[in-house]
């Protein structure tokens, strides 16, 4: 089984997308100078961004723990399905 990566890559994609959608609506409404001094708007973004790639990292994730003997897991997973959403809990012992 894959070791889940930290969440880090998450947060770092999140933030991106979100400074770069931040300023791309601002640029429909404002000048660009305008949007490219604004560095508080930008923060905010890009906090909004990196806290939506954590949540979506973390709905990927697979195994969340596993005690020191391995005799219980637990595992999580986003279950994506034509008519159902959610996240699937699978429970090792």
């Amino acid at each position: 089984m894959r070791e889940s990566d930290s969440l880090i890559n998450g947060a770092l994609i999140g933030a991106g997308v979100g400074v770069a959608s931040g300023l791309g609506f601002c640029t429909l409404m404002e000048p660009w100078r305008n949007c490219r001094d604004d560095f508080g708007a930008m923060i905010r973004t890009g906090a909004i961004g990196a806290g939506i790639g954590i949540a979506i990292d973390a709905l990927i994730r697979k195994k969340v723990y596993q005690n020191a003997s391995g005799s219980f897991e637990m595992h999580t997973g986003a279950l994506l399905q034509r008519r159902a959403k959610g996240v699937q809990l699978l429970v090792k012992f």
